[in-house]
């Protein structure tokens, strides 16, 4: 298995899945410069990344990078029709399945530290060229279990974009997932109705709001898992063309 996501991680390299993971955590970034270099009061630290980074992130970042990344993962195989050789391979075919949900897993919650990492620093700057440097501590404990129950949250929607990036040819069917998805979340948003809050595009905007963000965690890890293993079983019988 170790072998596997080797494998996985190698073909990410040089790729553009590997330049999206790497280049879109800085937007936040960016504008978090930006805004403090053209602001005329001081911000805090916990405002910066509670009030600023989590809900656009949690709403709208992460969701369309995760369906624009699944996507490209899927057209990895999908365009250089390396399917039958890649099943044909001497390894049961579940594993390679397994190894590139892990591989998309990981990659994710990477992603969100450095967007987290690159806020910060666009946030320094931002504030030393304006004058404005944020003050007070930044809330390292209260962001790691943030980060974290983000994470496990995230399952279920990143799980669900993996599955349809690799079970279509097409790369229009996992960025309609993704995109649509992230409309019925800014939808719920704007409306503030909780008719949809166990939706997975609804429930990282969930942990971040919510005063109590574990059971939507709970949620979305459990359903996720849930959802890989049937999602293995389904491609693993799936006949690749």
């Amino acid at each position: 298995m170790i072998t596997i996501l080797d494998v996985e991680i190698r073909k990410l390299n040089g790729s553009l899945a590997a330049l999206l993971a790497l280049a879109t955590p800085a937007l936040p970034g960016g504008l978090a410069c930006l805004s403090l270099m053209t602001s005329d009061r001081t911000s805090s630290w916990t405002s910066i990344f509670n009030e600023f980074l989590l809900p656009i992130w949690a709403l709208f970042l992460l969701p369309m990078i995760v369906a624009a990344f699944t996507t490209l993962v899927g057209q990895i195989e999908h365009r250089g029709r390396s399917w039958d050789h890649l099943l044909a391979l001497p390894i049961r075919r579940w594993q390679v399945f397994l190894a590139k949900a892990i591989v998309v897993l990981v990659t994710s919650g990477c992603i969100t530290l450095l967007a987290l990492l690159d806020t910060g620093i666009g946030a320094w700057l931002g504030g030393t060229l304006g004058g404005h440097v944020p003050v007070g501590a930044i809330p390292w404990q209260s962001l790691a279990r943030t980060m974290f129950l983000l994470w496990s949250g995230t399952t279920l929607m990143i799980i669900l974009q993996l599955w349809s990036a690799l079970r279509f040819a097409s790369f229009v069917v996992p960025l309609s997932v993704g995109i649509g998805g992230t409309l019925v979340a800014l939808a719920v948003a704007m409306t503030r109705t909780q008719q949809a809050a166990w939706f997975p595009w609804v429930l990282p905007m969930k942990i971040v709001t919510s005063k109590d963000p574990v059971p939507f965690a709970l949620v979305g890890g459990i359903a996720g898992v849930i959802l890989l293993a049937v999602m293995v079983i389904d491609l693993t019988r799936r006949d690749f063309r």
